[in-house]
């Protein structure tokens, strides 16, 4: 079996040799691509222009390369994406994007938990012992994000929507409150991970220009960023922390999901 690996970043990179470990043919040539039974497109794949950044450059994506792929192909990203599932049922290749596996979700969320800390810790002038941190959303990577900054003993408050997740939260060891009720004015963190804007300027405005700002989240992030900069906080987005921190672990988490997926055929 011949394996095609787009190596956007360290994770493709990390997952080319595990996938060599492991016996299987693997190649990045994009001209091989026609003679492959799996395909690992990057973290997002093509876009709905059919353009792909394929090892450091932006192709086009001709239809004709869809139309000369071997039936039964699979195809996967990390992120879901809806044209190329489109595609899929166009051209008869099959399609899968990691992160809609809840197991994958999981350890994903564990490395960004981990990624975020590592960053927090060499980039702060204190502790987060004891520190005022505000997680915003408890998803998978918030509750992983809140149970490992619980265990360095922060001081964690959790802003959710839904006031049902709040015995959650307690159980967890953290604070709740409601998105609505934001106050950041003794926050010395904020640490977004929903993708919509809820940080808005007049929670800035709340809040001491030394409150570190970290955002997690995908496009539109959580945070209005240009406005926190303006007003001199540290606003900082980190999209794909497990393609920079522990990106050896995430590569051979995508290599074991894509050698469940050969064995289940």
């Amino acid at each position: 079996m011949l394996v095609f690996v787009n190596h956007d970043d360290l994770r493709g990179q990390e997952l080319m040799e595990e996938l060599i470990r492991q016996g299987y043919y693997v190649t990045d040539e994009w001209s091989d691509l026609r003679f492959c039974q799996m395909i690992y497109l990057g973290m997002k794949g093509v876009d709905c222009k059919n353009h792909l950044f394929l090892h450091h450059e932006t192709i086009v994506v001709e239809d004709s390369i869809w139309k000369q792929l071997q039936p039964h192909t699979k195809i996967f990203t990390i992120v879901h994406n809806r044209y190329l599932e489109e595609l899929g049922k166009q051209y008869h290749f099959e399609y899968e994007a990691f992160l809609d596996d809840e197991y994958f979700i999981n350890q994903n969320s564990l490395l960004t938990a981990e990624g975020m800390l590592a960053y927090l810790i060499s980039h702060r002038r204190f502790p987060l012992y004891q520190s005022q941190v505000h997680v915003l959303g408890y998803g998978h990577c918030g509750k992983a994000i809140v149970k490992a900054l619980v265990a360095l003993q922060a001081c964690v408050h959790v802003g959710v929507r839904n006031n049902q997740l709040f015995d959650d939260i307690k159980k967890a060891h953290a604070k709740p409150y409601c998105l609505q009720d934001m106050d950041l004015s003794s926050c010395e963190i904020l640490i977004n991970t929903v993708p919509s804007q809820i940080v808005t300027p007049k929670h800035l405005d709340q809040a001491h220009s030394h409150m570190m700002i970290l955002d997690i989240a995908s496009y539109p992030y959580g945070v209005d960023h240009h406005y926190a900069l303006s007003k001199g906080f540290n606003s900082i987005i980190l999209p794909s922390i497990p393609s920079k921190y522990a990106y050896g672990y995430a590569g051979k988490m995508m290599a074991d999901q894509i050698e469940r997926e050969i064995n289940h055929e």
